[in-house]
């Protein structure tokens, strides 16, 4: 839990510094080696409005204030980082419209095509390996909790209502400030993690993870599956902990994207490990 804790604190410190982004597309078939892991992952799963942090704004004055705790970073393994290069550096992003998908939360990734004979069977598989990976992740951090709704059918307004599957995970734990179900009057205002499966397309993963066939969850549009952690007002809860716990309950072929928030940067997070939206060491060196 400390590690994941660390990483908060760390953004928490770089949020303060003055930063830059640039837009771009890409093809998601293409790894672009200018841009970081993040983005590319980002862009093959549906999330275009991706953008990095240009490292040629970051001053060496900034880059140490965070290399200072370089034992609590983790490193973009896409990037080739090394020394008191850290991650997260000055990730202050524009204003964001809230229809952005790079403003909201989501999960996507590339199931094995064996896993599932159609994309009814791979979105319960889905569904049922993410509610699975809520559960054990409150379990490893200590919270208390009961499943409010497991793999259940709904339908969603998205342009012509498509069906997904929806699971709520309530956190009970009083001493963690989060109120018991029957004590409030809407469930809003209790602490729960939720999440929201679409059915896949049929295809293939991205080059750059192996090209195999896949059951595809990929953003499109407002479309997208995700995986939620409500916080009423008055409550804290250690969010980073809870993601990079979720993550790692994961299968390594799926993929959370968690957006800027006042405390934190934008992140894939991937087997528990994050990868920040920061421009990789190799495209100073070419520039």
């Amino acid at each position: 839990m400390k590690r994941y804790i660390a990483i908060a604190a760390s953004a928490a410190v770089v949020l303060s510094l003055a930063g830059c982004a640039t837009t771009g597309s890409s093809d998601p078939a293409t790894y672009q080696p200018e841009k970081s892991r993040a983005y590319n992952l980002a862009q093959a799963g549906g999330i275009t409005e991706a953008r990095d942090t240009e490292r040629k704004h970051l001053s060496e004055n900034e880059l140490y204030k965070v290399a200072s705790n370089a034992d609590i970073l983790m490193w973009d393994r896409g990037a080739n980082w090394s020394g008191g290069e850290a991650l997260g550096a000055s990730l202050l992003f524009a204003a964001l419209e809230p229809t952005s998908n790079f403003a909201k939360d989501s999960l996507f990734g590339w199931m094995p095509s064996s896993m599932a004979t159609d994309a009814v069977q791979a979105r319960a598989k889905m569904s049922e390996v993410t509610t699975s990976a809520m559960k054990k992740a409150l379990g490893s951090l200590g919270y208390t909790y009961e499943a409010t709704l497991e793999n259940y059918d709904q339908k969603a307004v998205f342009g012509g209502g498509s069906a997904f599957l929806f699971s709520q995970i309530t956190i009970i734990d009083a001493n963690q400030g989060c109120p018991l179900p029957d004590s409030v009057d809407h469930y809003s205002k209790t602490c729960y993690l939720s999440s929201q499966i679409i059915e896949p397309s049929q295809g293939f993963e991205p080059a750059f993870l192996g090209g195999g066939q896949a059951w595809s969850f990929t953003t499109e549009g407002v479309k997208a599956s995700s995986v939620k952690l409500n916080v009423p007002e008055g409550v804290t809860l250690d969010s980073v902990s809870i993601i990079g716990a979720i993550s790692a309950n994961l299968p390594d072929w799926a993929y959370m994207f968690a957006p800027q928030t006042d405390e934190t940067p934008p992140m894939v997070v991937n087997k528990g490990k994050p990868l920040y939206f920061v421009e990789p060491v190799e495209s100073i060196e070419k520039s």
